[in-house]
């Protein structure tokens, strides 16, 4: 399309920010702005500016788990200052000075003019959705939340942490959720995200740690292979598109497979256009080509993962071939004999008595017994398993030619060192487990694990690992498993934890995992570890729901950072629930009024990342390098806002009165690590003068004189350098390798230690021996999507009908309230017809008589009930049987005066539908109907 620029000049512009950054403080108590210097004379008057004080102090970037180091530039004129500039640090090997559009404009969601400025209570008589609020004081908001919570059980309460939350506050909120004696704790990225794909990546590496456990060393790979990653590459996680495009320039090649011309698309040497769905064909048929021609890393393989193992096929189940200690055997080609070797290790060089073997990958006859069992090895049984997965048959599926997979193979396993990403935002198909296991497979069998220029895991990561390693060897458990531990293990603690009632003192787990037993002895479909997801929420709230004979009902819901209502599916299904007359009580803890806080019955107003210290002084974000970060407040708070540390804090007292408050105190030290006598101690000082954040203020201190010890300094030190740099450095990513690389170093966190080929995790998964569905299998194999069915053509597709798919914008987090941003929304604004259309191939749109902006509407053609209407982007940037859409967008909250109405909402079309193992949403398994309205 040709552009047409807006007639926006630059002084035009500047008075409209000028505009939005005054009224933002309009209103304040703590201001007084007839004193305070516009915002032209603060950025752009070099006379005014010189007479000014700036002030450059550091933090981190709240607006995607990329964590990127910020500098914030702030000018002062006597006792008033502002925030001026954003910028990347530039000694940050993250994002390296640099930082994306979100992240630049991230000063104005502090200057937001519609930001919730004071506690709200709703009005008495309005109806939950409504946005019908009155001012109240803290006081009067708890006292309100009190009154509601006496008539509550603690197991009534669901507490709803968004991604943000998530990532800074997860240990918090554990304490928090402990406290409260309240086992129902649903976090977004965890169903969107984490276990939906990660999972079956970690059940290859072992690892589990949201959103950075693994990170591709893009910095050192020449061959570059996403699948399904626009999001982690485009402008979205900036430290890993700063290493993507760094490594183009350095001549690596990068291939990405995806049904449109992405951004990430943009900046590949070649788009691989494949059809929706089907990606996972496209990954098997790959792993047979390289494994059948044998160009994998032999000496890796049989080194470091179990592809030798033996197993034996029992009536269509792979099970492992192990003598009475559980110890795996192998066929050794130096004796030409079965060896066995350790059960927990990380190499296969020697046998359980210590003499050096050289296991066998391929056995030398196909009818070897062991034991009366005919056996393999999970190399042989593997590619028994996808044998029928040729380039041919991927080929009719994935509309990608034969020949493309074949070269594709070649270049993989050649250009060296080489990544095949592991993969972001699984929540899309049933397939995406198993799919993701297959990318863990492909990058073992090069050997890419933990090594320069392949997937190496995170320093922080490293560190806890190699802790867990060393225990382990002296016969050790660690103290705490529920913070302390990482990986694999570290999940199943916490799995365990909101499993079990007794852990919170009244034997009612998390009701996810109630509403599985429940729907298990009923015989119906249900999810084996639904851990931190929604399945049973709505049926508890309808009163559906029982325990023990008993009824096990939602009443009352706690939103911190979350807004469920606009970014989980379907929208209705979240607004029933909010809105239900069984629901007492609603509270929202956020910044901006979401789509979420319209249907609180009270509103906490959290201070910005900028107005706030962090009680958080830890790894400087999903790094391979080992050093320390944390926030510093640009500027004061400017309205009656709090910190989310001291909003937890005094909620507890609201919600469980003085004996919560001290159990929070003690779940802080065991989850969190300060001594509690020691917080309560420093809170009674900063309650003392006055402070306006003393929870915050306390565990901040001694956050930071925790990890100074931990990195040997002293905390005025640590603080020091802190100030002056925002990182303290410890630790490289070439040293971490050489001390704890997995599984070279030390062992892989799983069972096994190995990279496991053959999962003993969806092993553990099994039903009375047998494997429940495909999803469970303990090999990668073939898994259609579900898009339909078991069919793998288009013969189903009517002319006006395409596969659904969908993505983010590189403006806006998904489903966040920063699509209200004064230059975001600016930007949106600007490029509405890509933002906001949804995308349709041009040959196909031609037939329908569609063009670029006419007003459509999207039907899913399996609940018709669900549909959005919205304009058309026509575009030959996609696959010709796909239909795509931005999911930023469609927020119905009109407090958000910019981003009220724009665009469509993808949760007003997508309709709920789960996967067994963790509740992943399958969030385009369905196709669409496209109609010109």
């Amino acid at each position: 399309m040709a552009w047409k620029f807006p007639q926006l000049t630059r002084r035009a512009f500047l008075q409209t920010t000028a505009a939005t950054a005054v009224i933002g403080v309009i209103g304040s108590s703590k201001l007084a702005t007839a004193s305070l210097p516009s915002w032209s004379d603060l950025k752009f008057a070099k006379k005014k500016r010189h007479e000014m004080e700036e002030k450059i102090s550091f933090s981190v970037c709240n607006f995607c788990s990329g964590l990127c180091n910020v500098e914030v530039r702030t000018l002062t004129h006597g006792d008033q200052s502002r925030m001026v500039k954003l910028e990347g640090n530039p000694i940050s090997k993250m994002n390296r000075g640099r930082l994306c559009a979100r992240g630049q404009a991230g000063l104005f969601q502090t200057y937001d003019t519609d930001r919730i400025k004071t506690p709200l209570i709703r009005v008495e008589g309005s109806k939950r959705g409504e946005m019908k609020f009155r001012k109240a004081s803290w006081e009067e908001a708890y006292a309100y939340i009190a009154s509601k919570s006496q008539n509550l059980d603690p197991w009534e309460w669901t507490i709803v942490g968004g991604w943000s939350t998530c990532v800074f506050f997860l240990n918090p909120l554990f304490a928090f959720a402990h406290a409260n004696r309240t086992p129902n704790f649903l976090a977004s990225p965890m169903q969107h995200c984490v276990t939906t794909g990660e999972l079956g990546t970690d059940s290859v590496t072992g690892n589990f740690k949201p959103h950075g456990e693994i990170l591709p060393n893009y910095d050192n790979a020449r061959y570059i292979l996403l699948v399904i990653n626009n999001s982690s590459i485009a402008g979205v996680n900036v430290p890993r598109a700063v290493q993507v495009t760094e490594a183009k320039q350095r001549g690596a090649k990068i291939v990405a497979l995806d049904p449109r011309v992405s951004e990430t698309v943009a900046i590949a040497d070649e788009w691989v256009r494949i059809r929706p769905g089907t990606d996972l064909d496209f990954m098997l048929a790959l792993i047979r080509e390289i494994m059948t021609k044998d160009y994998y890393d032999e000496a890796f393989c049989k080194k470091h993962t179990d592809l030798s193992f033996l197993l034996y096929n029992d009536e269509g189940e792979w099970r492992p071939m192990v003598n009475d200690k559980g110890e795996p055997m192998v066929w050794d080609q130096f004796s030409q004999s079965v060896k066995t070797v350790n059960a927990y290790s990380n190499n296969n060089d020697l046998d359980v008595t210590g003499q050096p073997i050289n296991p066998a990958l391929r056995l030398p006859t196909q009818d070897m017994q062991v034991n009366g069992k005919t056996v393999s090895t999970v190399f042989e049984a593997q590619l028994a398993e996808i044998d029928h997965c040729t380039p041919e048959w991927a080929a009719a599926s994935t509309t990608i030619e034969a020949k493309t997979l074949v070269r594709i193979a070649y270049e993989f396993t050649h250009i060296k060192p080489a990544i095949i990403d592991p993969g972001w935002m699984g929540a899309r198909y049933n397939n995406i487990q198993m799919l993701r296991r297959a990318q863990a497979t492909l990058q073992t069998l090069i050997g890419g694990v933990d090594t320069i220029g392949g997937w190496v895991n995170s320093a922080k990561y490293h560190k806890t690992a190699a802790k867990m390693h060393e225990a382990r060897v002296q016969g050790k458990t660690m103290a705490n498993p529920l913070t302390s531990m990482t990986g694999l293990p570290g999940w199943k603690a916490q799995v365990e934890f909101f499993s079990d009632g007794d852990n919170f003192g009244h034997g009612y787990p998390a009701w996810s995992f109630a509403f599985s037993k429940q729907e298990k002895a009923a015989g119906r479909p249900y999810v084996s570890i639904p851990f931190m997801a929604d399945t049973g929420l709505y049926e508890s709230v309808e009163g559906k729901l029982l325990h023990k004979g008993k009824p096990y009902k939602t009443k009352a819901f706690l939103a911190v950072g979350a807004n469920p209502v606009h970014h989980y599916f379907p929208a209705g299904r979240w607004k029933d629930m909010l809105s239900s007359d069984q629901v007492d009580l609603v509270v929202a803890v956020d910044v901006l009024p979401s789509d979420t806080t319209a249907y609180a019955d009270v509103i906490l107003p959290e201070s910005t990342y900028l107005e706030r210290d962090e009680i958080v002084i830890g790894n400087n974000g999903i790094s391979p390098d080992l050093s320390v970060t944390t926030r510093f407040k640009a500027i004061d708070p400017l309205y009656d806002t709090k910190s989310t540390t001291d909003i937890l804090f005094e909620l507890t007292q609201a919600m469980s009165g003085d004996a919560g408050l001290d159990r929070l105190y003690q779940s802080f030290e065991v989850m969190v690590g300060p001594k509690a006598e020691m917080a309560k101690k420093l809170v009674a000082e900063f309650k003392a003068k006055n402070d306006p954040a003393p929870y915050t203020a306390a565990y901040r201190q001694m956050g930071m004189a925790g990890m100074a010890r931990a990195v040997g300094t002293t905390p005025e030190n640590l603080e020091k350098v802190l100030k002056e740099k925002g990182i303290y450095e410890v630790d490289s990513m070439e040293s971490m390798l050489e001390k704890y690389a997995m599984p070279r170093k030390i062992p892989v966190l799983t069972p096994s230690g190995r990279l496991e080929i053959y999962s003993s995790f969806y092993d553990s998964l099994r039903v009375d021996g047998k494997t429940r569905a495909p999803n469970f299998s303990v090999l990668a194999t073939d898994m259609p999507s579900g898009v339909h069915g078991n069919q793998r053509t288009l013969a189903s597709l009517k002319g006006d009908e395409f596969y659904f798919t969908y993505g983010k914008t590189p403006t806006v987090s998904h489903g966040s309230t920063n699509v209200n941003n004064a230059v975001l929304h600016a930007i949106n604004v600007f490029k509405e017809d890509i933002h906001t259309g949804v995308w349709i191939n041009d040959e196909r749109a031609r037939t329908l008589g569609i063009k670029t902006g006419d007003p459509i509407k999207v039907t899913n053609n399996e609940t018709p009930s669900l549909f959005v209407t919205g304009k058309a982007y026509v575009t030959n940037q996609i696959h010709e049987d796909t239909a795509f859409m931005y999911s930023s967008f469609g927020s119905k909250n009109k407090s958000l005066t910019r981003a009220a109405n724009f665009g469509s909402a993808i949760n007003n079309l997508i309709g709920y539908k789960v996967d067994p193992v963790v509740a992943g949403f399958r969030s385009q398994e369905f196709t669409i109907k496209i109609e010109k309205v």
